[in-house]
């Protein structure tokens, strides 16, 4: 009986194992069949580029990761060139960020520029700083990974019940949270539509951070022609931000 119990056990545990594979590569998108090129024109890259975004949630939640410096930028430039797509009226506004600047900067964007300044924070540990050693970046990705499972745990709840977005562009908070909300999306039976947009300062090879998500994000957008020539994947609809 002990012998034939165990067996069962296997065989479920084998059974689930295999549900989840299934399931992953159903989920993730690299696994899916692409059709047709990742290039658009000049002239019909700013309604390709809104169609891009709008087209996975329409009135929606949105979720936006404000990297420091030069991410957070172009994140707000992107924003404003979409703001009626994406942060218009109906729409619910998650803002994650890892320093206070950047959220003292958006704040100063939504005031200025939406006619519905509100908004939700929610605050991220830096993945990693730049110029620390190694030792010191392997314990600061750890820390922030452990706090970002909990803090996205919950958010993905909030966010898989409807239309939503997850849009990223750059640092390397973003990949934990691409691949976590991936998770969360197998083992929950879920979706999460998640859009990244490679930094303008990539020409002709992607950031790390754009070689890690390129695999699991919905939508990859460059704003170069070479590199969408060189990725199955990537889309380009010229300079966006």
């Amino acid at each position: 009986m002990a012998v034939n119990a165990a067996v069962l056990v296997w065989l479920a545990l084998l059974v689930v194992a295999q549900t989840l594979v299934v399931r992953a590569v159903l989920v993730v998108p690299i696994f899916r069949r692409e059709d047709g090129k990742g290039e658009k024109t000049e002239a019909a890259a700013a309604t390709a580029a809104a169609a891009a975004a709008a087209e996975p949630c329409g009135a929606q939640k949105v979720f936006v990761f404000l990297g420091s410096g030069g991410h957070t930028g172009e994140m707000l430039r992107i924003l404003e060139l979409y703001r009626d797509t994406l942060l218009g009226t109906g729409s619910h506004v998650v803002v994650g960020y890892s320093d206070q600047a950047s959220r003292q900067r958006f704040e100063s964007f939504s005031r200025a520029s939406l006619e519905h300044p509100h908004a939700e924070y929610v605050r991220f540990r830096k993945a990693r700083e730049v110029g620390s050693g190694k030792l010191r970046a392997l314990c600061t990705v750890f820390a922030s990974t452990l706090q970002s499972v909990f803090t996205l745990t919950k958010l993905h709840a909030t966010l898989v019940g409807g239309p939503h977005l997850v849009l990223l562009n750059g640092p390397g908070t973003c990949c934990i949270i691409a691949y976590w909300l991936r998770f969360l999306d197998v083992v929950t039976w879920s979706r999460s539509n998640i859009l990244y947009i490679e930094s303008l300062a990539r020409i002709r090879t992607l950031s790390l951070t754009g070689k890690l998500l390129y695999p699991v994000v919905d939508e990859f957008v460059v704003q170069w022609r070479e590199l969408a020539q060189k990725h199955r994947r990537a889309r380009w609809y010229g300079i966006i931000v």
